[in-house]
């Protein structure tokens, strides 16, 4: 917004700003008259000039850039292209952008994780100007800014995540990157489109232990498993103890399934089972 004379103006559509306009600036006269007269002195000497004058007041501008006017104090800056755009000379000045998606590879640093992993990282970033009157006035060099936010963002957000979320979880923390890469850089008129994790390596020193770790996580879970095995057995046998004691006939038909594994065999062994009762009418007798 504009703050003149005491009171507010809105001057963005999205955004509140505040800047003093001096009285020369606001309604002074004298301004309005000497700018006018040169603007007409300049459309004067084009057309004296010409057609000689017209090789430096018209610019090409292709269909993938524009030209962001900026100089004249009459009016605000402006976005001219693509084609043929005309270029007061003295007052006007062009500066153009490109508004082609660009890639940058963020190169390869250290993170540290909360679980105290070393590990190195590395992205790709694309991103696109969506507002070339803020990418030519807001920042110095927008590219720049936009990559030096890059390297210095992406390994503080990384090193807020466990190595096991970096692993499992790339797309929702590809998505968290992306959303505050497009909250810092929308105000310079630069959208990111897609953010890409590419690499994730660790340390050489980190994975001998972790691999050491990992066996012993193994070893401890085999274990427990053999005992979960070795007591549904136990209860097994237990239940099947109750069964046969419970029915005698039960045993029987243990015995005799014994004998026919036995038999399947080629062995000279000879199991001959006696009933209890025979035995103990022979001790009597």
């Amino acid at each position: 917004m504009l703050k003149l004379n005491g009171k507010m103006t809105k001057y963005g559509a999205d955004e509140e700003e505040f800047a003093t306009i001096s009285e020369w600036s606001a309604k002074s006269k004298l301004r309005w008259f000497t700018t006018g007269l040169l603007h007409v002195l300049s459309y004067l000497l084009v057309f004296l000039t010409a057609p000689l004058s017209f090789m430096f007041v018209l610019r090409k501008i292709p269909e993938y850039e524009r030209a962001v006017v900026l100089g004249s104090t009459l009016d605000m800056a402006s976005v001219r292209g693509p084609g043929i755009i005309f270029v007061l000379p003295f007052l006007e000045k062009i500066r153009r952008v490109d508004t082609r998606t660009k890639v940058f590879e963020v190169p390869p640093q250290q993170i540290l994780s909360t679980d105290s992993v070393t590990l190195t990282v590395d992205a790709v970033i694309y991103y696109r100007v969506h507002d070339p009157i803020r990418a030519a006035i807001r920042v110095q060099d927008y590219n720049q800014s936009v990559q030096s936010l890059a390297a210095s963002t992406l390994g503080s957000i990384l090193g807020t995540y466990k190595l096991s979320d970096l692993l499992s979880s790339r797309d929702e923390i590809a998505r968290t990157v992306l959303m505050t890469f497009k909250r810092a850089c929308d105000p310079w008129g630069v959208t990111v489109e897609r953010v890409e994790v590419k690499n994730l390596c660790v340390a050489r020193e980190m994975v001998k232990s972790m691999a050491v770790e990992a066996q012993a996580t193994r070893n401890a879970n085999g274990l427990m498993i053999m005992q979960k095995g070795e007591g549904k057995c136990l209860e097994k046998i237990r239940a099947a103890a109750d069964e046969m004691e419970s029915c005698p006939t039960s045993l029987v038909l243990k015995y005799l399934q014994v004998l026919n594994n036995i038999s399947t065999e080629k062995n000279h062994t000879i199991v001959f089972p006696v009933p209890k009762n025979i035995i103990a009418h022979l001790t009597k007798s």
